[in-house]
């Protein structure tokens, strides 16, 4: 009734219309994954086998934390399964489902393959379950001719950019063909610091340079518009096989069109409906993009090429020369509209992601074209290396942009905070600018003496923000610290580093073989002087760190710089029993225990409790074997967990405790009783959850005679902007 009472030619028809037949097809699809026996039979995580046909690359996925789990890298891959076999009983279906799995195997889109495993439920949106694999990957029907000669091209391509073994030229099969095989999980991570991480693959910009350069090289062929166009499109055909035709590149490709009929037409107005037009369309096909962050960015990116890049173009020719002001209006434009929801998404950016990007934007097309060509030319290799060696060097420019991320600031921000400052901007008038502008200098200065005062010129101990996980880092003195284990994230422990001014570790302490407490170490040992690594025998380490490394036990005593450290667990004859729930007792309870002492400069001296994730057990053994002083400084066993014994919380009851844990667990650290009870025991409880990193600092009474504890915190209020 509704749209019947609006005018035939009204705008709202056409937007009610869209909705509906939007909303109606998302339902079907929706439908249609999650009535299917595969999902019955992912709710009942059953073992089958299934005949599938491959449609899209394999991609290797991270190390992954999950606790003190680390899960190591898999193949993912999609495909169309198209029979399943469980218990004796066949199903015929047509439905996509993600493969996770360990088998080396080769092979291509379109293959036909068959595999085992154990088939789970899954959030992704747009595939009906999860097989994860435990056999090899078996092909029974190869894929066709064409595919396999582009991927005969992909491979031979992979090879030759292999060869060059450099970061520099790993760079250069993703931003052509989409290949990101040979880049490393630190780039990766360096790339996404600075803002560059849609330079990782192919994009929308890629083909619109290769389709553009076919364009105006049919001009020499032929006069006729119309065959240049047809065979261009023939050819951004063939390239989007060759890439792979995923959605994602689909889009890119979609999108590419849109922006080269824009230079064409010259019609903003023309531009828009195209823009409109393969945003319906792709929504039509894949109605799942619409909650695809990569969609969505690429929408953002051409609209701020179709609405910006022209008007800040103009304006920046009157100060720049033609060419340097289009491509910096490009950069700005795409990175103006894509940065608000990259915060949404992450809730960091780079400060200087702008600028990065102007800086290697005059180098994009030369790159592309010149990689694009070494594809045309690789049946004369020599050629095509020659070509690969020229892109490798343009690409090293943009490697070096890059690192410089690790050198300058990025900013956490929390999502309502941008969402404060739009409405606040949209609907400010003329009349409140000053109050404005008054408020943005007040949330400014907020947010800016944290970072400026922490951690204090006099700070003695820190406990690093690294999620769920834990790293203490203990202050010797000039630009050196020891280090108690590291977290779960390389880039999060050399950041805290990083802010506390770190150069070299004399001491690395691992208290126990769970990832939460080592995996960090490639981070922390980053660009630093080393010394010793202590662990409890079961750490594996990395075989460049396996010569520093130093089994302690109780009893063990070493000084360093003014500190004297005393290994107080554990004991060589002392095996755990208890298990109880979570992720590990046993190598819990093997956790090093190390009591650091400050001797006495005024009257007492300072004593620091380090304990790993001891749990009850290890930590009643410990009482018994150790007359404890009065612990001035408690990190906080097993990230505040539950399984306490009351008796060792009692008897440390520290002046100030430290619990490192991560937002939003799964595990339910820390437990609220264990805070609430060093809270009545007199103790000032940080968590780095809600405090974020916090350091703590002592000085002496008037009297000299007794220390005063300090602490200083960054805070994770909605309002506060983090600097890393």
């Amino acid at each position: 009734m509704l749209l019947l009472s609006i005018g035939a030619g009204s705008p709202y028809r056409i937007v009610f219309g869209a909705i509906l037949v939007g909303s109606l097809i998302y339902s079907l699809h929706f439908a249609t994954l999650q009535r299917s026996d595969l999902t019955r039979l992912a709710l009942e995580r059953t073992d089958a086998t299934i005949r599938a046909t491959v449609i899209a690359d394999a991609k290797t996925t991270t190390h992954k934390v999950n606790g003190s789990i680390l899960r190591k890298p898999q193949q993912s891959f999609l495909v169309r399964a198209k029979w399943i076999e469980t218990d004796g009983t066949n199903f015929y279906m047509r439905l996509p489902v993600r493969v996770l799995s360990s088998s080396n195997e080769t092979f291509i889109p379109g293959d036909e393959i068959r595999i085992s495993g154990r088939i789970i439920a899954t959030k992704e949106k747009r595939v009906a379950a999860t097989l994860i694999g435990d056999s090899k990957i078996e092909v029974i029907q190869p894929a066709g001719y064409l595919a396999q000669k582009l991927a005969a091209i992909r491979d031979e391509y992979r090879k030759l950019a292999r060869q060059l073994n450099s970061t520099a030229a790993s760079l250069i099969p993703g931003m052509i063909l989409g290949d990101t095989s040979l880049q490393s999980e630190e780039f990766s991570r360096q790339m996404r610091r600075s803002g560059l991480s849609h330079l990782t693959a192919v994009s929308g910009a890629n083909f619109a340079i290769v389709s553009a350069l076919v364009l105006w090289l049919m001009r020499f062929v032929s006069r006729r518009v119309t065959v240049q166009v047809v065979a261009t499109s023939i050819f951004l055909t063939l390239f989007l096989l060759l890439v792979r035709p995923s959605p994602s590149v689909l889009r890119a490709g979609v999108m590419a069109a849109v922006i080269l009929f824009a230079r064409a037409s010259g019609n903003r107005r023309n531009a828009v409906s195209a823009l409109a037009t393969a945003i319906t369309v792709l929504l039509l096909l894949d109605p799942f993009q619409s909650q695809d962050p990569g969609f969505v960015l690429s929408v953002l990116a051409t609209s701020g090429l179709i609405f910006l890049a022209p008007d800040l173009t103009e304006k920046l020719r009157l100060y720049l020369p033609s060419f340097l002001a289009e491509v910096v209006a490009v950069s700005i434009s795409a990175t103006v509209l894509c940065t608000p929801y990259i915060m949404f998404l992450s809730g960091e950016i780079s400060v200087l992601s702008i600028l990065f990007n102007i800086l290697v934007s005059p180098l994009i097309a030369p790159i592309t074209i010149i990689g694009f060509m070494a594809v045309l030319l690789l049946p004369i290799p020599e050629l095509s290396t020659a070509l690969l060696v020229v892109a490798e060097h343009l690409s090293g420019w943009v490697v070096f942009i890059s690192e410089l991320s690790g050198f300058t600031p990025s900013w956490r921000l929390n999502p309502l905070y941008l969402i404060f400052l739009i409405l606040i901007s949209t609907f400010l008038n003329r009349n409140y600018k000053a109050l404005f502008i008054g408020l943005i200098i007040l949330l400014g200065v907020v947010n800016l003496l944290p970072r400026i005062s922490f951690p204090g010129a006099d700070w003695k101990v820190a406990q690093c923000d690294v999620g769920q996980g834990d790293a203490l880092v203990l202050n010797l003195g000039n630009h050196a610290a020891a280090l108690f284990d590291v977290g779960p994230d390389p880039t999060l422990i050399d950041r805290c580093l990083k802010v506390l001014k770190i150069k070299s570790l004399p001491l690395i302490v691992l208290s126990h073989n769970h990832a939460d407490h080592t995996f960090g170490l490639s981070g922390a040992t980053k660009n630093r002087e080393l010394g010793e690594i202590w662990s409890n025998g079961n750490v594996r380490l990395d075989p460049r760190h396996q010569n520093l490394e130093r089994i302690v036990r109780q009893g063990d005593l070493a000084r360093i710089g003014i500190y004297k450290l005393e290994v107080l667990w554990p004991q060589n004859s002392f095996s755990s029993d208890t298990v109880l729930p979570g992720d590990g007792s046993k190598e819990n309870n093997s956790s090093l225990v190390v009591l650091v002492t400050l001797e006495a400069i005024a009257k007492d001296p300072v004593f620091i409790l380090i304990t790993g994730d001891i749990e009850p057990e290890a930590q009643i053994q410990i009482l018994r074997g150790v007359n404890f002083p009065k612990i001035d400084i408690l990190k906080v066993a097993h990230h505040g967990s539950r399984f306490q014994s009351d008796e060792f919380v009692n008897e440390t009851a520290p002046k100030i405790a430290l619990v490192s844990v991560g937002r939003d667990n799964s595990y339910g650290h820390p437990d609220l009783g264990i805070l609430r009870e060093l809270t009545e025991l007199g103790s000032t409880v940080r968590r780095t959850d809600l405090d974020g990193p916090v350091s703590v600092a002592w000085r002496f009474d008037e009297a000299g005679k007794r220390y005063i504890f300090t602490t200083r915190t960054m805070r994770k209020e909605w309002w506060r902007i983090q600097w890393l």
